[in-house]
């Protein structure tokens, strides 16, 4: 078993749920369900939402667990250097890891920390995107 899988086996335990229950209700299969709790799969980012409904759980705590955001008690340093290699960069580039740091609004509103953590996450995944084309 790993942490995600672990994780969602306790929260569909709380809420007294089925594996056929909330396969029911993620509209995913039971025996992927099942496959997930024992960590023989990795799940995708739509199955983690899927999921987090039903089990009224956090799907920034699942997004980090599966791998996909990164760690919230990491600093922003040792998530730069996990994301990207080189940061030093001269004084008058801007770096995005920094804004775990900053404080970054968006159409006027404040953004917190578990949406900077998103964002950053999300920049993540499309860079990779381009990279693999």
């Amino acid at each position: 078993m790993n942490k995600f899988g672990t994780r969602i086996r306790k929260l569909r335990e709380e809420k007294k749920l089925t594996l056929r229950s909330l396969a029911e209700q993620s509209n995913l299969s039971y025996s992927f369900i099942a496959s997930l709790e024992k960590g023989r799969y990795n799940p995708s980012r739509e199955s983690i939402f899927s999921l987090a409904a039903p089990l009224d759980a956090d799907v920034n705590e699942l997004l980090m667990l599966a791998g996909f955001l990164p760690k919230q008690h990491e600093t922003a340093e040792q998530q730069a250097e996990n994301y990207s290699g080189d940061h030093s960069k001269g004084k008058d580039q801007f770096v995005l890891e920094n804004i775990m740091d900053m404080s970054v609004t968006f159409q006027g509103v404040e953004l917190k920390k578990a949406d900077k953590i998103a964002l950053i996450a999300f920049l993540v995944t499309v860079s990779g995107l381009k990279e693999s084309e």
